[in-house]
């Protein structure tokens, strides 16, 4: 892996802080890298297991076929014997050693190999827990560092948007003045055009000698003051 090496160079160089740094700031990309290559890694493994397993499996089967060959010499061994053919017997018996020293070899080798098929398909499958382990805490650092990343965002713009909602608040309250200072004018108008209604209407109605005011003369006002005293 080209990245974890280099920064590993640079960490044996000397540059410490500047390699852990480094690796800070990839970390996320290293461990997606290191996951990549465990399970490259288990495939290879699997492929390699697979023809351990066959040649397991084919050991077995010459094993089996090899311990047919004894039973079926010790058969005609023993129908040699019923036969008082002693001689033929013995050879007989010969074969069966001989097949029994290699049934014995390739048994002790079917052990040891299908004991190691075992073992290594049990580090295989620990492997992929521990693979499927680091896959989620992967995610869990990719959901940590999405919302760290939200949230840096949200901070570095809170002043700007709180400069705009501000903006916007102060248009608006513009907007709303000019709204009230045009009903203002459209209600003073209609008040001007009642205001002209009532004086026309009171010129008509003192045209026709209705309604009008009496005009206050010397005359009137001497005849209220003695109105008054004669009441007293």
């Amino acid at each position: 892996m080209s990245i974890l090496k280099s920064i590993l160079t640079a960490i044996r160089g000397g540059a410490s802080e500047v390699g852990e740094a480094v690796i800070d700031a990839n970390a996320v990309r290293i461990l997606e890298q290191e996951i990549r290559d465990a399970e490259d890694a288990i495939g290879k493994a699997k492929q390699s297991l697979t023809n351990l397993k066959a040649s397991e499996i084919k050991l077995k089967r010459e094993l089996n076929s090899v311990r047919n060959d004894i039973s079926d010499y010790e058969s005609k061994a023993i129908r040699a014997l019923e036969s008082n053919n002693e001689t033929l017997a013995g050879e007989v018996a010969e074969r069966i050693a001989e097949f029994e020293v290699d049934a014995s070899e390739k048994d002790s080798e079917h052990q040891n190999l299908n004991m190691q098929v075992n073992k290594i398909n049990s580090m295989i499958r620990q492997r992929e827990k521990t693979i499927q382990k680091n896959r989620r805490e992967l995610e869990k650092i990719k959901t940590v560092e999405q919302l760290q990343k939200a949230t840096s965002s949200m901070s570095t713009n809170f002043a700007a948007t709180n400069a705009t909602e501000h903006r916007v608040s102060k248009a608006l309250d513009r907007v709303k003045k000019k709204q009230a200072k045009w009903e203002d004018r459209m209600e003073a108008g209609e008040w001007m055009a009642e205001e002209g209604q009532g004086d026309e209407l009171d010129k008509k109605l003192k045209a026709a000698g209705i309604g009008g005011a009496s005009s206050s003369s010397g005359a009137s006002v001497l005849e209220r003051l003695k109105q008054k005293q004669a009441v007293q």
